[in-house]
């Protein structure tokens, strides 16, 4: 088999020699330098280099939907084939057909490795990649946490599970699971070693589980505690982030967790730009697990740019794994009840339930100890012109947001607004009032109301 495809390939590679030496796809002789043959488990691909003309050629391969491209292809392929740069390569990409793929990559086939190897901490073996080789993804400071994007039918669950089996069998590695599916993609892993309570399976449930993975972030902070890792992993998070404190608390994670090991594998089916609650939680979801999508759109989500094109992939596990300079195609291991058996040791979760969610706890926002000091001058600013227009909370927080301030959380909002109004009537009892400035004019104040402030 494997002798069928490399002839297969290299036919392949002839054909658009011949086409590019003899002008028949820019229009002028072209030179390719070189040609690599690449045998992948769903798909055949060959790299190549054309000096300074290579980008010519890839646009000369893509014209009238890679029209040129399909009539070289030497094998009834299935799917639609693919032209993109892959560093200074040019990689050209077309499914085998059924009786010459491999759909089929067991855990057993992916090679194991040392758990406790320094080099390979945090990391997991994903699947076979070219010319069968296994290739892992890690959990790094340059990808310290991956966007898992696939449709349903995918493979999505089952890489989640995969990478779960594997990071879990580490003792020194925790993990707390959220699910926006009830559960349907998580319950099955959800007694591996290591996992620290239920999977939360609502808005509450996430809210409380993702509090204590913040407030365990920020103890490790505090302690200088490195030894393993807490590994968050959130199935469907487009159905939570819709709820700003559970968007908020996922920011957070992704933002500061990298130095204090903990990480977030967060999957979708439908990935837009819009999904994540907050960008900056889109944006630390360096690694990639893109499987395929729907469409060109949540292509350019999942792996983070116009190319390669997730959607077409061709499901079932077919996934490019993207990091920090490398893109690799690969098919992703399946992962059956005996696999999870294996790993399961009939421990018991440390929460039966997640504690209830505390803003200062999760947040590390203490409460004040000492009045109006603990606040800061911007916070106790808009706080005092909240407290006379007798405004909230909620409307507090807008106004220190637009006056370039950070949004307290409830607990430290309400004392804030309590100690304002009291500071407030305190001004009042004793004559004063708070005024705004008239433009320029410094002579002309008048009292803050709702309508001229």
């Amino acid at each position: 088999m494997r002798n069928i495809k490399q002839g297969l390939l290299r036919q392949w590679a002839d054909y658009i020699d011949v086409n590019a030496r003899t002008g028949a796809l820019t229009g002028k002789p072209l030179a390719i330098t070189d040609i690599e043959c690449i045998i992948g488990p769903r798909a055949g691909a060959i790299e190549l280099l054309a000096g300074l003309q290579t980008r010519h050629l890839l646009q000369a391969l893509r014209r009238n939907n890679y029209g040129d491209l399909r009539q070289m292809i030497p094998w009834q392929f299935v799917g639609e084939p693919l032209a993109y740069f892959s560093g200074r390569w040019l990689r050209l990409e077309a499914g085998w057909s059924n009786d010459l793929s491999n759909s089929l990559v067991t855990l057993a086939d992916v090679s194991d490795y040392p758990k406790d190897h320094p080099l390979l901490s945090g990391a997991w073996a994903v699947g076979k990649t070219d010319n069968d080789s296994t290739i892992r993804a890690r959990l790094s400071d340059t990808s310290s946490h991956f966007l898992v994007a696939g449709t349903t039918g995918s493979g999505k669950s089952m890489a989640l599970r995969c990478a779960l089996v594997q990071l879990l069998a580490d003792p020194h590695n925790q993990a707390v699971l959220v699910d926006g599916k009830m559960g349907e993609g998580l319950e099955t892993v959800s007694h591996l070693p290591g996992v620290l309570g239920p999977v939360a399976v609502n808005g509450s449930e996430a809210i409380a589980a993702l509090g204590w993975a913040c407030a365990e972030m920020r103890q490790r902070y505090e302690a200088g505690w490195q030894d393993g890792r807490l590994i968050i992993v959130v199935d469907e998070f487009q159905e939570l982030t819709s709820d700003p404190t559970f968007a908020s608390l996922l920011r957070r994670l992704c933002a500061q967790g990298r130095a204090a090991r903990v990480h977030v594998l967060a999957a979708t089916q439908h990935p837009t730009v819009n999904m994540f609650g907050d960008p900056s939680t889109r944006r630390n979801l360096t690694g990639k697990l893109a499987l395929r999508v729907d469409d060109p759109d949540s292509s350019r989500v999942a792996v983070g740019g116009a190319m390669p094109r997730a959607d077409r992939l061709l499901g079932g596990g077919d996934t490019y794994l993207v990091g920090a300079g490398f893109c690799h195609r690969i098919q992703g291991a399946y992962v059956d009840e005996q696999d999870i058996s294996k790993v399961e040791d009939g421990s018991t979760w440390r929460f039966s339930h997640w504690p209830e969610y505390s803003a200062e706890r999760a947040m590390g926002q203490d409460l004040p100890t000492g009045g109006p000091q603990s606040f800061t001058a911007d916070e106790r600013a808009c706080a005092l012109v909240a407290a006379a227009h007798g405004e909230g909370r909620r409307l507090m927080n807008e106004r220190m947001e637009n006056f370039g301030a950070e949004p307290l959380g409830s607990a430290r909002a309400k004392r804030c607004i309590k100690e304002a109004i009291e500071e407030h009537d305190s001004l009042t009892r004793h004559g004063y009032g708070i005024c705004k400035r008239n433009g320029n004019d410094a002579g002309t104040e008048q009292p803050i109301y709702a309508d001229v402030w």
